[in-house]
């Protein structure tokens, strides 16, 4: 998970142990943190989808939120 993504979920008050890291809980094995990552690579994407439909000039700004945020292309 982005560092920014979990500081940003431990202030709205999730617990994100650090002991649920891929690979250690289990081969396939689905975490509440993994999830929460997926959610806030969800939005991210929304977020700069957005953007460059309706701000089409602002594709720049996109591009640097995604990466701000540890989103891949």
């Amino acid at each position: 998970m982005n560092d920014k993504i979990k500081e940003l979920a431990e202030q709205a008050g999730f617990n994100l142990p650090n002991n649920l890291v891929e690979g250690v809980n289990g081969p396939g094995v689905v975490t509440e943190k993994d999830k929460l990552a997926e959610f806030a690579e969800l939005i991210v994407r929304e977020c700069a989808n957005y953007i460059t439909e309706y701000y089409p000039h602002s594709r720049y700004e996109a591009f640097y939120m995604k990466k701000h945020f540890g989103v891949e292309e």
